[in-house]
């Protein structure tokens, strides 16, 4: 190479030194990034690193089941994964968190979620309200012609918050379509009766009016809230723009709820300071500012898709609840590239070749209803699934909890779960018994009025040194990474 003659040319003074050495630095960490890249190739191609996203519908425990599959995977002595191969023979031998590589997000917080567990009390880790990214390298123990190797494969993780899904169908919608999808969604009864004067108020908008940014933007805060309240109080899923629900910018992005006799040509037509412009533009600004570079720089690298869902709490808030999940679901379906990925797709454009759905805190009820809310999970994704589109998805769904925090117990004939509710109380409990088929029309419902079971805080024991209980996370790691490892 040419660097060490530059540097010892005859006449250069220190600053020809120091620009040499500078050169020589920088071409050390091309020929260091050039390695990891050709690493990283060669792990693809050789099926020995699988890309994973992780999120989570509102509530459903994405950070904690994150600490839990990171803590199991790295502690096989202390582990309880009877279900999950490796571990069952002894071939795992544990697990490295390291940041990832070609990606310049955050590390997930690993060590301050897992913290919250063993602190005393123990508490729930803090939901997470952006994107991360990690490697987790996995040692395994391999076994041929009578020796013992060594391997690892390497499982990128990247989670991003539930409400960012949510976001995705708007890269398919203009602001015309948006509008009315939000007036049909609206006017449904999972929403009925929540901010009825901002419902007229947005209603009552002219699309052709001058704009009023400050009339706008006060409807605005009142929209996010009614988000909120959807949330909140009717445990709704399918709710845009999602990021409102995360943080207070100022995005104004508001539905014009009455276009009925504007078409769409009539409404592009529209004066650039009339209302409908105004807004189509905020619209438009949102999703190529926010949601199109999130897709690009994210969902380009997923290989599977892990969505967590809080089946349990949807399902006790009603049968308005449980539609809009299935909404959210069928939209969801739509925003996945899916498909078995050849040599070159594995390098340069993966594809999700499995999409798993996970019902979380399944300890909230009796052991005997975790197979019939499994089925019912699958149900609603049967529903929502199906279509020419969706064919040739692999779909799967299981029933987990990342942490368990009750136990069963038998008092007076009857079996009954025991844990400590959130303020440290010791509680017993019953839940109603779940079905595998939801109710017709009629009273069925009522069966689930008023039932839903306490929340529950982590156990005190993981301070100890014991392991994470959990139900059925190894199960979960088979669909993860079964054919991998």
């Amino acid at each position: 190479m040419e660097w060490p003659m530059a540097e010892s040319a005859p006449g250069a003074g220190k600053t020809g030194s120091d620009g040499g050495g500078k050169l020589k630095e920088k071409w050390r960490r091309l020929r260091r990034g050039a390695r990891e890249k050709s690493h990283w190739a060669a792990e693809r191609l050789l099926d020995r690193r699988v890309c994973i996203g992780i999120t989570g519908l509102s509530g459903a425990g994405k950070s904690t089941l994150l600490t839990s599959l990171i803590y199991q995977l790295s502690h096989p002595q202390k582990a309880q994964l009877p279900g999950f191969g490796p571990a069952l023979n002894g071939d795992l031998l544990g697990a490295e968190l390291k940041p990832a590589l070609d990606t310049d997000l955050p590390m997930f917080d690993y060590q301050e979620c897992l913290q919250a567990l063993l602190d005393q009390p123990p508490r729930w880790p803090q939901s997470t309200r952006d994107v991360s990214a990690m490697e987790l390298h996995i040692h395994l123990r391999t076994r041929r012609f009578g020796r013992s190797g060594r391997r690892t494969v390497v499982i990128e993780l990247r989670d991003y918050p539930g409400e960012w899904l949510m976001d995705l169908p708007l890269l398919g919608m203009s602001y015309a379509d948006w509008c009315r999808h939000q007036h049909h969604i609206i006017d449904g009864d999972a929403r009925a009766g929540l901010a009825p004067r901002l419902m007229s108020e947005l209603a009552a908008l002219s699309p052709s009016a001058t704009a009023e940014p400050e009339r706008l933007e006060s409807l605005w805060g009142e929209y996010r809230d009614f988000l909120v309240q959807c949330r909140s109080d009717r445990r709704l899923s399918y709710l845009q723009p999602g990021r409102a629900l995360l943080d207070r910018e100022n995005y104004l992005v508001l539905p014009l709820l009455d276009l009925r006799g504007h078409s769409n040509e009539a409404l592009q037509a529209l004066p650039e300071d009339s209302t409908y412009q105004y807004l189509c533009r905020r619209y438009r600004r949102y999703v190529d500012d926010l949601v199109a570079p999130f897709v690009e720089s994210h969902f380009r690298h997923l290989d599977r898709q892990l969505v967590l869902v809080d089946m349990i709490g949807t399902l006790y808030a009603g049968e308005q609840a449980l539609d809009d999940m299935r909404l959210a679901f069928g939209h969801i379906a739509d925003t996945f590239r899916y498909g078995g990925s050849n040599l070159l797709r594995k390098l340069w454009r993966p594809r999700i070749d499995r999409l798993i759905f996970a019902a979380t805190k399944v300890d909230q009820v009796l052991a005997a209803d975790h197979d019939a809310l499994r089925q019912l999970l699958g149900s609603q994704l049967q529903q929502a699934f199906t279509g020419a589109r969706h064919q040739g998805l692999p779909l799967f769904c299981e029933a987990i909890s990342a942490v368990r925090c009750s136990n069963e117990t038998l008092r007076d004939g009857r079996r009954m779960l025991v844990g400590h509710g959130l303020d440290g109380r010791y509680l017993g409990f019953e839940n109603a018994e779940i079905f595998s088929q939801l109710p017709g029309e009629g009273d069925g419902w009522q069966h689930y009025d008023g039932a839903a079971p306490p929340q529950l805080r982590p156990p005190a024991g993981m301070a100890a040194g014991e392991c994470i209980p959990h139900i059925r996370v190894d199960a979960l790691l088979n669909l993860l990474l079964g054919d991998k490892v």
